[in-house]
């Protein structure tokens, strides 16, 4: 059965509520009865859009009535999130990623509680980043760079796209990890990130893999490690972390489908499956890791699970880094 709804136990494990008889659902109306909403709480062009558009085009085929996208940026993911965790028109679905499991965390006070208001439904995808380096910093592997930082503690800097965001979380983590002092400089967005490391204005930064590939391959900037298990068929020269002597950093960026509370149950069950079916495609996944980005379907409690797990994981290391939202 499907989880109605994420509640934290006294125990900290997410205890399933019950879904209501399959008699009683049978006599509900058919889902969806009109337009569903898949909300994307970022900008357009974000690496969570061609699956998120992938989705709409194949639900629409399946369920027989329109799915369709919208971008509504804002606050790292909070003001988008906010829509579907406030929407009662139970045809509102949104694209959960890393962020939206570290802003609890965060902010003193949420607009909604991630864990009542929001219900699992399918992990879509994971995006991994690489660690670059100026083609000019003297380092050629991750050891080298702990190496270098520790002898010039806080001359290093990194960049990410702004507080909170997964280039930010991958950075502090790291730092407590290898027991280093590296400035952080946020910029809006990892585009103008990226770029002030490209223009020397920093000297690393946790990029996503799509958007660092070209200047990987230009030598402007030099890859230390990936973020994956293993190694990825673009980079196959570059290590995990895991391989570079650091097992431990078990960082990964993800991505997935969430419905809020007022979404049938009947609906997460069958969202569940069409996703599995739309993202084995043949070729799909092969055209996807091109762009970085590679798919991966759950069932919806193994996806609220990996989702509950995170939040615990970054609220230390939030704490840890004493993080505030800008």
């Amino acid at each position: 059965m499907r989880t109605r709804r994420w509640v934290l136990q006294t125990s900290g494990a997410l205890a399933l509520a019950p879904l209501a008889p399959r008699a009683a659902l049978s006599q509900t109306p058919a889902w969806p009865n009109k337009p569903v909403r898949i909300v994307i709480p970022s900008a357009g062009g974000s690496p969570w859009d061609p699956v998120a558009r992938h989705l709409a085009e194949r639900f629409s085929k399946a369920f027989g009535q329109s799915f369709f996208v919208e971008n509504r940026s804002g606050g790292t993911g909070l003001i988008g999130m906010d829509q579907v965790a406030k929407s009662t028109d139970g045809h509102t679905l949104g694209v959960m990623f890393m962020p939206h499991a570290v802003l609890p965390s965060l902010m003193e006070k949420m607009p909604y509680d991630t864990l009542k208001d929001l219900v699992p439904i399918s992990q879509t995808q994971w995006t991994y980043n690489v660690l670059v380096v100026r083609s000019n910093v003297p380092a050629s592997n991750i050891a080298q760079l702990v190496e270098l930082v520790k002898k010039s503690p806080g001359k290093l800097v990194y960049s990410s796209g702004g507080t909170g965001s997964p280039a930010h979380l991958m950075g502090e983590s790291f730092k407590q990890l290898t027991g280093t002092f590296i400035l952080h400089v946020p910029y809006r967005g990892p585009v103008a990130a990226l770029q002030g490391l490209i223009g020397e204005q920093s000297d690393l930064m946790f990029a996503s893999l799509a958007s660092a590939l070209p200047h990987i391959r230009s030598g402007r900037l030099r890859a230390l490690a990936v973020t994956s298990t293993e190694r990825l068929e673009v980079l196959p020269e570059t290590p995990t972390f895991a391989q570079a002597g650091f097992p431990r950093f078990d960082v990964r960026d993800w991505a997935g489908l969430v419905g809020p509370n007022s979404l049938p149950a009947a609906a997460i069950d069958r969202l569940n499956a069409e996703v599995a079916i739309a993202l084995s495609e043949p070729g799909l996944a092969q055209r996807f890791s091109q762009m970085g980005v590679y798919l991966q379907s759950s069932t919806a409690s193994v996806w609220g699970d990996w989702i509950h797990r995170e939040m615990s994981k970054w609220a230390e290391v939030v704490r840890r880094a004493n993080i505030k939202m800008e």
